[in-house]
């Protein structure tokens, strides 16, 4: 084995200094090198996954999970190793069929039932998830994460489990802070079914400031963010660069706008038509960020002048669309961040339609403060801190209207719901879709969507989100000062 392991030791050095230099390509070609060899780098594989995962190579990060598997012997925990990967890759279908044949107590039953159960409720499989996630209940009582899963999948007004859950609240409180946010989480949405106000308020309140401990924001430098992604975008710049772009980049659509403004149901819509494969929250452009050296125009000229082009920039952005997609069919973009990306976005992919949903500030608000993000949204546990969040993204909207034009439609949440037909049909234009009786029936289409809106975007359009805000709004006060400062 050592002899064997000599033999790579060459191409592992490679793999170091590529990752090292930041260098994609041949970070990429080393990993494929070791793998096309059958190189015996046992456990080593799962970390090479991660890299990969990580840098949206989804294609080497599967082949190298894969040969972690095989390396452990096709082991029930290497297995589960897998399906955490596919999880995280969005293919949660095989994510659910895989775990389903696993033993129930790898990694333990506990944990078992819980990824079981999210991954059945995310692919609308609802009754088969309540009954995962009450069993990770029975092993852990009080735990916050299948709690917070499990109150999303029920009206919890008359709803036995919310005297369960009230039972458990003594448990919740000797779990770890994040785990007792996720309770706290789950327990406003008790109490606001309930139409218990103050006490909806509280919990949310409670489980914000948990989170706020372990997650610091910087109002700095989310100003700072937001004014880099502003700067130099003057004149006739994207008309220049359209001129240099030597590709076609008419195959995403991007959507976005403020977590919790309706971008996860525009992205149901367009992905129920037939011309369109699927759409999710993939933060694709940060990569190419990344390569490029930034977000600002002037990033943008300085890596042209050290050699780069639209071409490469706008080729890794497809070729990564494609890791996650396959290569068949336009793709919906509904990255929540991509308002900070959209000079970047209008520059590389010039036949790209651009989105942007605008829900009611106080509705949108108190959404989000009552909203746990999986990923983390620093801004969101506090009222003052969403208010300046809220201010920045509304001076790059108008920024972006000013620079963009009919290139970025704006879609007023209300309005659509309001009235959705002629605004489906516009929507559907502007992205040079034709028209389709499935798109305005998109609660059948059969998709996973794994955001918070996942069960909301499976039944028809309904007013329901809006004025949300109105029974809180004397708690949501601190907002509505700092947001009209």
């Amino acid at each position: 084995m050592t002899n064997q392991i000599a033999s790579f030791l060459p191409t592992i050095a490679a793999l170091k200094a590529a990752t090292a230099a930041k260098d994609r390509a041949a970070t990429n070609a080393a990993v494929a090198a070791l793998l096309q060899a059958g190189a015996p780098l046992g456990a080593q594989w799962r970390a090479l996954a991660e890299l990969m995962r990580v840098s949206g190579e989804f294609g080497l990060a599967h082949r190298a999970m894969d040969a972690f598997v095989a390396a452990a012997g096709g082991s029930p925990q290497a297995q589960f190793a897998k399906v955490v990967l596919l999880t995280q890759t969005n293919r949660l279908r095989d994510a659910h069929a895989l775990i389903a044949r696993l033993p129930v107590d790898v990694p333990d039953r506990a944990g078992h039932a819980y990824v079981r159960g999210n991954t059945a409720v995310t692919l609308g499989l609802v009754e088969e998830g309540r009954a995962q996630l009450e069993q990770v209940l029975r092993a852990r009582p009080g735990w916050g994460p299948a709690w917070l899963s499990l109150a999303a999948t029920v009206n919890l007004r008359d709803h036995p489990l919310g005297e369960r859950m009230l039972a458990e609240v003594k448990a919740a409180e000797g779990q770890a802070p994040g785990d007792h946010a996720r309770f706290c989480y789950a327990l406003g949405k008790l109490h606001a079914d309930r139409g218990e106000t103050d006490a909806a308020f509280a919990a949310y309140a409670r489980g914000a400031a948990l989170l706020k401990a372990e997650r610091p924001y910087s109002r700095a430098g989310n100003a700072a963010n937001a004014a880099a992604a502003q700067q130099g975008f003057d004149g006739d710049w994207f008309e220049r660069m359209r001129d240099r772009q030597s590709i076609a980049t008419d195959r995403p659509i991007i959507v976005t706008g403020l977590p919790r403004s309706g971008t996860t149901l525009i992205e149901q819509i367009l992905t129920s038509h037939s011309a369109v494969a699927d759409g999710a929250e993939i933060s694709v452009a940060h990569q190419v960020a990344v390569a490029t050296g930034g977000v600002s125009a002037p990033a943008i000229e300085r890596h042209l002048a050290a050699g780069g082009s639209l071409a490469a920039m706008a080729d890794l952005y497809l070729h990564l669309l494609s890791e996650r997609f396959g290569t068949e069919g336009r793709i919906v973009d509904k990255t929540i961040d991509n308002s900070r990306f959209l000079g970047l976005i209008a520059t590389m992919l010039p036949d790209a339609p651009l989105v942007w949903m605008r829900r009611d500030p106080l509705d949108s608000a108190w959404s989000c403060f009552r909203t746990f993000f999986i990923h983390g949204v620093g801004w969101s546990h506090d009222l003052g801190d969403i208010a300046h969040h809220f201010r920045l993204e509304d001076q790059l909207l108008g920024y972006w209207q000013e620079r963009l034009g009919k290139r970025l439609l704006v879609v007023p949440f209300t309005d659509f719901v309001t009235d959705p037909t002629p605004w489906i049909g516009r929507l559907l234009r502007h992205c040079g879709l034709a028209e389709e009786r499935a798109v305005y029936d998109f609660h059948q289409t059969d998709r996973v969507v794994a955001t918070a809106s996942s069960l909301q975007v499976r039944r028809p359009i309904n007013r329901d989100g809006l004025g949300v805000a109105d029974p809180y709004r004397r708690h949501l006060e601190p907002f509505i000062r700092a947001y009209a400062a």
